[in-house]
């Protein structure tokens, strides 16, 4: 009886440290989230409201001139209008590839079908400025490749594509974003009961018909919620737009957002900054309304079922070799800039391709990379950036996710709901945000200024991945853990963390990808201490050294295939065994 008691009395005094190392901990979590969320979302608002020279902790009165003159000026409809026009003409085009794609993989029994789903994987790690990049090389009106072979073939006068148009930044964009909506739409396609489309055979409807009038109507909530989670991304999207756009004279508002802070000469116009950054991200909740609305009405199209469900393609018969030249196409379009992007690397300054350029080429633009003192400075900030925003994020999303799933009440849902938020915040909007709210700190001008914007912008994606991951471990294992004794940091530590590890390195890794790639929070963060690789390559680009920024480019994307592509050639077979 009295170790019985010694037990009950082990056990009460372990669940009061339990209970005091949560409290202590809780509290810290929200308010770092706090902190990184509505803090300079809070700044971003009182500065709006400030005159035009002011500065947010100026104790200056409020005024309506900022946003008057953003949305009152002509001008501004026209910015409007290049910026929904770019992002749904991309997300459309970029949902018909894709869709067909994915169609093809997941439906029918086209050829080739495991090494296409490999190519779309080993593109998706490719930052968006390859893909810029390469096709302004490709498309240049004055000496683009592209140009060139076709006047000197058919003897044009005038370029055949022009890179800097509107439609050309829609057509960039819309093929770069294929593989993340092939990702997004092959699980749909995948799980549709091919009894129906069976069914749509037997009645005398072709495969077009019947995916047009069967399958098609099927993945109505899954296209919809696609398209409009992709139109939030592209609405804030920056890289292309940036490149391409302002040459071309057609500016969308994160570029004109940046130009703002940023200008060619006089004083930042933070004030004004600020209102067309909350305009841009109500657009952006807007948007992310109507993919909660899409979402929910998903339930009705359920059609999946235990009893009788076997997966079977679709035979194509002779469209199988049209369908592989629509495949080969498309690769071809994603190829293309990579390949011209080595090709420029490879010289002194860059030329066409040609028998008299191959004798010229030389390695010395790779050589001179890890020479530099600049550059050597700025991989070094990049390793920081990259660790730190992939570790800070994982572990502040750990611990969200714990509270989230093991503790009830109001404050685990505002606590969810804070770490989603930077879902529907564009990174332009954040960038300027956290710019402001640090603008008198010793952070300013830093690299940490840098992580601080990247751990808000991938919290999302973070604290998703941990819940999704939580929510399948049992809590009987924290529970007995706490029996035998051990406190909430040892449970933690002991008995979740090897278990959640696969996840946590898994989402650990996409954030390094992605934090590496990233250009809007680095650039709009710039100072001359923390230049990082993505933003080095805007520098060399924008002054004139083009072979050189398309070698670092080259070293970029190799490095992120490197690192992220086993991962997803691993993932890839894991999912075919399990069918």
């Amino acid at each position: 009886m009295l170790a019985a008691a010694q037990r009950r009395l082990k056990f009460a005094v372990t669940k009061k440290a339990r209970f005091t190392q949560q409290e202590v901990v809780r509290p810290i979590v929200f308010l770092v989230v706090a902190i990184l969320v509505v803090a300079p979302l809070l700044i971003l608002f009182r500065t709006s409201l400030l005159p035009a020279e002011a500065l947010p902790f100026d104790r200056v009165g409020f005024t309506l001139a900022n946003f008057i003159t953003a949305y009152g000026h002509p001008a501004t409809l026209r910015l409007l209008y290049n910026t929904i026009v770019y992002a749904s003409g991309s997300v459309l085009l970029g949902l018909v590839i894709s869709g067909t794609l994915a169609w093809l993989v997941e439906r029918t029994d086209v050829p080739l079908r495991g090494t296409i789903r490999l190519m779309i994987f080993a593109a998706m790690p490719v930052p968006p400025l390859a893909f810029v990049f390469g096709w302004i090389l490709l498309g240049n009106p004055n000496n683009g490749i592209v140009n060139v072979l076709l006047k000197n073939l058919l003897g044009l006068e005038q370029p055949l594509v022009d890179v800097y148009t509107l439609g050309m930044m829609i057509f960039i964009a819309g093929t770069a974003i294929v593989p993340t909506m092939f990702v997004m739409l092959g699980g749909v396609l995948r799980n549709i009961d091919p009894q129906l489309e069976a069914a749509g055979a037997t009645s005398g409807a072709n495969v077009f018909r019947t995916a047009r009038r069967i399958t098609l109507p099927l993945l109505t909530p899954g296209i919809l919620s696609v398209g409009i989670y992709m139109l939030v991304i592209m609405v804030q999207a920056f890289e292309g737009p940036l490149a391409i756009g302002l040459t071309a004279g057609v500016p969308v508002l994160s570029v004109f957002i940046y130009v703002l802070i940023e200008p060619a000469g006089g004083l930042p116009r933070y004030g004004m900054a600020a209102a067309f950054g909350i305009g841009l991200l109500m657009l952006a909740l807007i948007l992310m309304r109507g993919y909660f609305r899409a979402t929910r009405v998903s339930e009705r199209f359920r059609v999946v079922t235990g009893k009788g469900y076997r997966p079977r393609r679709l035979q194509l018969g002779i469209w199988r070799y049209p369908a592989l030249a629509f495949v080969t196409g498309y690769f071809c379009l994603l190829i293309a800039p990579l390949l011209i992007l080595i090709w420029t690397s490879l010289l002194p300054f860059y030329q066409v391709p040609s028998a008299k350029a191959l004798g010229v080429l030389t390695m010395e633009n790779y050589r001179s990379l890890f020479v530099t003192t600049a550059v050597k400075r700025t991989l070094g900030n990049t390793l920081i950036m990259v660790f730190a925003t992939a570790t800070l994020t994982m572990i502040l999303s750990g611990f969200i996710s714990w509270f989230v799933n093991r503790t009830k009440g109001s404050s685990a849902r505002w606590l969810d709901m804070l770490a989603f938020a930077p879902l529907a915040i564009p990174n332009t909007v954040i960038a300027i945000s956290i710019l402001l709210l640090y603008i008198y700190t010793p952070l300013f001008g830093t690299i940490w200024i840098i992580v601080l914007a990247q751990v808000t912008v991938f919290l999302a994606f973070g604290t998703r991945t941990m819940n999704a991951a939580l929510i399948q471990i049992h809590p009987e294992l924290e529970n007995a853990a706490t029996a035998c004794g051990a406190t909430w940091i040892t449970t933690l530590r002991k008995i979740l963390l090897p278990m959640l590890l696969p996840h946590f390195l898994n989402g650990w890794l996409w954030v390094v990808a992605h934090s590496m790639r990233d250009l809007t929070t680095a650039l709009m963060l710039m100072s001359p201490q923390n230049v990082v690789v993505s933003s080095m390559l805007w520098l060399l680009w924008s002054h004139g050294n083009v072979p050189q920024a398309s070698a670092l480019l080259v070293l970029m994307v190799v490095g992120l295939l490197i690192l992220v592509l086993p991962i997803q050639i691993y993932a890839l077979r894991t999912t075919e065994t399990q069918r």
